[in-house]
């Protein structure tokens, strides 16, 4: 059975190679493809084709260059090149012959003769210089080898030289994020230390305050006019919302520290949550929200501190009850899915603007305008410090789930979301 021959095709534009392949295979040849000279010598070598058509117009490695290295290879040297370029003078032909090609075919090659062509230098056709011009020819081929060689090293040299430059911004905004990376663990241990000395500090006094108001409002020290029994009651009030803001940020230092004790036990999240709403139902009610839950029936038991798990779900609450305008809608959901018990807390508030949605959970982060700060109990746009979401998201962490929040927009509600891991029933 007669051999097909298999043809290789050094051309960097893929509709000559659709061209020729619908010449040349319907014609009996088989045809592989390569797309510069670079793989095209690398084809060469692992194919070993009956015959190669080159393009002198090539990346990387031109025409010329390619045939030269390819006839080097030892088994390589009586595989016939053709030439199939664009190129048509008697100088171009000339070098081509010289690099190492075998024939020279011009485009735009013709289509009915075209495999007839290829036939023939398969047969043993090949094309010679003239002899009169060959040292002229060998000689600006050298000269065209050199310059290629040339302009080639400039390149790698310019290249290695862009190399080097980034080489050397690269490790000069490395030692640059080592620094801020200090910097910044520096900052982060003093802010630590101004908390925790700021906190214990702030104790003192406020409890020396509220000791001597007890003693007042006793009337141990004589009997209070009621107008003064009343600014008492006020201040004290104050003095133990001073007193939470101090234990929330404490609670945050020493989370951060990973040295927040906790007492775990199993918690039903949906009896937890009834016993923090039924604290807040007084104010919600003062505000007229709408106020329903969807709770699972299964009881839905995590294991947790019964504390900061009152903690989370209170914060949140209060968030939304603060963030709706009176008349508004919150809806309360649990559910168990995937292992997790699942809490979902939707108000028809404010809404949060999309860049927010994770800032939200920064340490000290104000979504609205401090300047708008409003310093009451459940009054609508009453907000503190900013560490309530942050608490959340430490606390829940720490037990092993997530909290995340969405919102379509500013004036559209808001939704916080979190998880934590079911403690199966026996």
């Amino acid at each position: 059975m007669e051999k097909t021959p298999h043809i290789l095709y050094i051309e960097d534009n893929e509709f000559n190679q659709r061209l020729i392949k619908k010449i040349l295979e319907p014609a009996g040849f088989k045809l592989s493809s390569a797309f510069d000279g670079i793989q095209g010598i690398k084809q060469a070598m692992d194919l070993r084709p009956d015959l190669i058509l080159m393009d002198l117009e090539l990346p990387h490695i031109d025409g010329l260059g390619a045939a030269t290295k390819i006839k080097s290879v030892p088994g390589l040297a009586d595989i016939p090149i053709i030439a199939l370029t664009s190129k048509t003078s008697q100088r171009d032909r000339d070098q081509a012959l010289v690099a190492g090609c075998d024939g020279y075919i011009e485009k735009p090659i013709n289509a009915r003769t075209f495999s007839d062509q290829v036939h023939r230098y398969l047969d043993g056709e090949r094309e010679k210089p003239a002899s009169h011009n060959k040292t002229r020819i060998l000689r600006d081929f050298n000269v065209t080898l050199v310059n290629k060689l040339q302009a080639k090293i400039e390149e790698l040299e310019r290249t290695n030289l862009e190399l080097r430059q980034s080489k050397e911004e690269l490790q000069h905004a490395y030692e640059q994020s080592q620094n801020w990376n200090l910097e910044l663990q520096r900052l982060t241990r003093l802010k630590e230390n101004i908390v925790g000395i700021t906190s214990h500090e702030l104790r003192t006094p406020l409890s020396i305050a509220s000791g001597y108001i007890d003693v007042l409002l006793e009337g141990m020290l004589g009997e209070l006019n009621p107008d003064a029994d009343r600014v008492l009651q006020i201040s004290q009030a104050n003095l133990e919302k001073m007193s939470e803001l101090i234990t929330k940020i404490t609670d945050l230092t020493r989370l951060a520290l990973k040295k927040f004790p906790m007492k775990l036990a199993e918690i039903d999240l949906n009896e937890a949550f009834i016993t923090v709403q039924e604290g807040m139902s007084f104010f919600m009610k003062l505000r007229r929200l709408e106020f329903s839950m969807e709770l699972t029936e299964t009881p839905p038991i995590i294991k947790g501190d019964r504390n900061l798990i009152d903690q989370v779900l209170s914060n949140l609450l209060k968030n939304a009850i603060c963030f709706t305008p009176d008349q508004g809608k919150i809806l309360v959901k649990t559910w168990i899915e995937a292992d997790r018990v699942w809490f979902e807390i939707r108000d028809t508030g404010i809404g949060l603007k999309e860049e927010d949605l994770d800032k939200i959970f920064d340490e000290f982060y104000q979504v609205t305008n401090v300047n708008y700060h409003k310093t009451g109990q459940f009054e609508f746009m009453t907000r503190g410090i900013g560490v309530g979401l942050a608490l959340c998201k430490g606390i829940l962490n720490e037990l092993g789930g997530k909290i995340e929040a969405s919102s379509s927009g500013l004036n559209q509600g808001s939704s916080f979301t979190f998880y934590l891991p079911v403690v199966t029933q026996e």
